[in-house]
């Protein structure tokens, strides 16, 4: 890029919800979210939820034009359903798995299966990151979204620290008064572009949303609604998920980025809202957020609220996250922690008693093999059945005792790695707010602070992060 003139940077995220058999009227929808994209002048677009390949090659060959240049990120048994299109280069690209994602007897979610993760590409401009949506609107999975968070928020951080601009968006599943949200923002040093935008004029919304003075087609861009809006065609009669308030929706779709003199924000807003031409319907359940970014190479850093300069990220004692964010995060880890291993006891406990019955059904059918040699029917007939329910309940016994034992300890030590994670740096964060109530002189950057100080070597080379929560 080059940094003598202004320019600008359009980026769009989008969850397509291109479930197959699922999504209702997926490849219609698909094919129309194409061809709208290939009429705007979008220089990134970040799209989750595009599971079925062929609908990605038809979006690739809709938009070769303008956005020449594509990632699919392929994870997991199912993909990771993300992908980046891109006007500028890809110079390389990445995938960091997450650690936990899902669990494998929650077939219908697929979480476990899709392999959800972080997903990188580096190109000639800003740096992009994706997190791909769950599907269970209940607390069930918020530990292991703040654990993915967490990842998400350390990997920005290291491309932050390599001089590189960066924007991190996708469907996060997560209200901005969430925990979740709270790290990306905080521990990555990122802006909420829409926020940034609206934050203003949020509190007079508020007022007049609370003398009912707004519609619903008022708060999707008052408010940023972006998942279960009344007026959405596909969430209207149903709900995917328990909206935060149902009258309006929630916003659950960002993009962030790392503010500095070479990058901010001019425009943030709720796109694709309206039905497809021709029909009643919406091009997915969730509207997509558009932001418009300048790129401007001769800003002061000395004025505005910029992003820390890499030399303060290369310290990973450095961070906005309060001690009562991190209490939150690590009670939750805790409380989950103690759930896998009771649940991963149960599996096991039922794995043995399916090998009880197995053997038992075994003997059941020695028995009366004995009893009626005579009686070649009943003899078939009691083999016939003992022999299958011998065979689920063997299937039953392994897949339980695989559940309880590999899967259900791996959640459990993992959960506990990342308790001790965040212990270490509420730890840090405490000693270091004690020594600054005693007035100490520390030599080190105290968290929470954001020197600003010139950076002298900002790289001109710029890299893209794409994260992704599988379906």
């Amino acid at each position: 890029m080059n940094n003598s003139k202004q320019e600008t940077l359009s980026v769009l995220s989008l969850n397509c919800w291109g479930l197959n058999i699922v999504s209702k009227e997926r490849k219609f929808r698909l094919h129309a979210i194409a061809d709208r994209i290939s009429l705007e002048d979008y220089d990134i677009v970040a799209l989750q939820e595009i599971w079925m390949r062929d609908d990605f090659e038809y979006m690739k060959a809709k938009v070769a034009t303008k956005l020449p240049f594509t990632k699919y990120f392929s994870s997991g048994t199912l993909g990771s359903g993300l992908a980046i299109l891109s006007r500028f280069p890809i110079l390389s690209s990445t995938y960091l798995k997450f650690t936990l994602a899902g669990r494998p007897l929650k077939i219908l979610q697929g979480d476990f299966y899709v392999g959800k993760g972080c997903g990188s590409v580096c190109v000639d401009h800003p740096e992009i990151g994706l997190l791909h949506a769950c599907y269970d609107g209940k607390d069930e999975y918020e530990a292991q979204r703040i654990t993915e968070c967490w990842q998400i928020a350390n990997s920005v951080r290291v491309s932050a620290a390599q001089g590189r601009h960066v924007i991190l968006a996708g469907d996060f599943n997560s209200i901005p008064s969430s925990n979740c949200y709270q790290i990306i923002k905080n521990h990555a040093f990122v802006t909420d572009s829409w926020l940034e935008i609206h934050q203003d004029s949020m509190t007079d919304s508020l007022s007049r949303l609370e003398r009912n003075q707004l519609s619903a087609t008022d708060c999707i861009q008052l408010f940023g609604i972006t998942c279960d809006s009344p007026l959405d065609s596909w969430t209207q009669h149903m709900l995917k998920q328990e909206a935060h308030s149902k009258n309006i929706g929630d916003r659950l779709d960002y993009i962030f980025y790392r503010r500095t003199p070479e990058i901010t924000c001019q425009q943030s807003t709720v796109v694709l809202e309206e039905y497809i031409p021709g029909t009643q319907w919406n091009y997915s359940d969730h509207f997509g957020v558009h932001s418009l970014f300048t790129m401007n190479g001769h800003s002061n850093r000395a004025i505005g609220n910029f992003a820390p300069v890499p030399s303060q990220l290369a310290r990973p004692d450095f961070t906005k996250l309060l001690p009562s964010t991190l209490d939150t995060a690590i009670e939750i880890l805790a409380l989950d922690q103690a759930l896998a291993k009771t649940t991963a006891n149960k599996n096991l406990v039922k794995s043995s008693l399916s090998l009880i019955v197995m053997f038992g059904l075994y003997v059941t059918q020695i028995v009366l093999s004995v009893k009626y040699k005579d009686d070649t029917n009943t003899i078939l007939l009691s083999t016939i059945i003992c022999g299958f329910l011998i065979i689920v309940f063997s299937i039953s016994a392994v897949v339980y005792l695989i559940v309880g034992f590999v899967s259900g300890g791996n959640e459990e030590r993992s959960l506990n790695q990342y308790t001790l994670d965040l212990r270490v740096c509420l730890e840090t964060l405490q000693s270091q707010i004690r020594r600054e109530s005693l007035g100490s002189t520390e030599t080190s950057i105290p968290a929470g602070h954001c020197l600003t100080q010139d950076e002298s070597s900002f790289s001109s080379s710029y890299s893209t992060n794409s994260t992704s929560e599988g379906l």
